[in-house]
């Protein structure tokens, strides 16, 4: 990464069509479809998750991860919890 560039996170079970269709890979179309399926099915608890979206491969999702996505609060709350 370039001096001076700061690496923005994106969190895909929050953010707009706009915001998603910046990630490496995810043109709008792709994007559109991430957010519909979120609303329609609700957060993405998992990585795994994205496959069940129409056009999303296992190297598209990894791309958006090294990208600067993120699962938000379902990715910060994995590590420490308690039960």
């Amino acid at each position: 990464m370039p001096k001076g560039q700061v690496k923005t996170q994106v969190d895909i079970n929050s953010a707009s069509v706009e915001e998603l269709s910046k990630l490496n890979g995810l043109n709008r179309k792709k994007a559109q479809a991430l957010v519909d399926y979120r609303n329609k099915n609700g957060a993405f608890e998992s990585w795994d998750d994205l496959e069940d979206v129409e056009g999303f491969s296992n190297s598209l999702i990894q791309n958006m991860r090294t990208g600067g996505a993120t699962l938000g609060e379902m990715e910060q709350g994995e590590e420490g919890e308690e039960w």
